[in-house]
């Protein structure tokens, strides 16, 4: 029988599904602050900037960070 190390798949496999399930969470966190905003200005602000802090953690949303800013017109680095 073969013992499973740590850098195994399923190990792997668990630990990716753990990271996705938080920036699902984070996302959807985003989402409900967004939400509390008067304006559509002030929604894509909030948007732009949560995007830009959780791809410090999660590069594969940094096309997205990307997007917003050039949709806001922003570049929250500058601010």
């Amino acid at each position: 029988m073969q013992k499973i190390k740590p850098t195994d798949k399923v190990i792997t496999y668990k630990s990716e599904l753990e990271r996705k399930a938080e920036l699902s969470n984070s996302l959807l966190i985003m989402l409900e602050e967004a939400a509390t905003r008067q304006s559509c200005e002030e929604a894509a602000c909030v948007i732009t900037g949560v995007l830009k802090n959780l791809s410090n953690d999660f590069s594969e949303i940094k096309s997205s960070v990307d997007f917003w800013e050039s949709l806001t017109g922003s570049n929250l680095e500058k601010t």
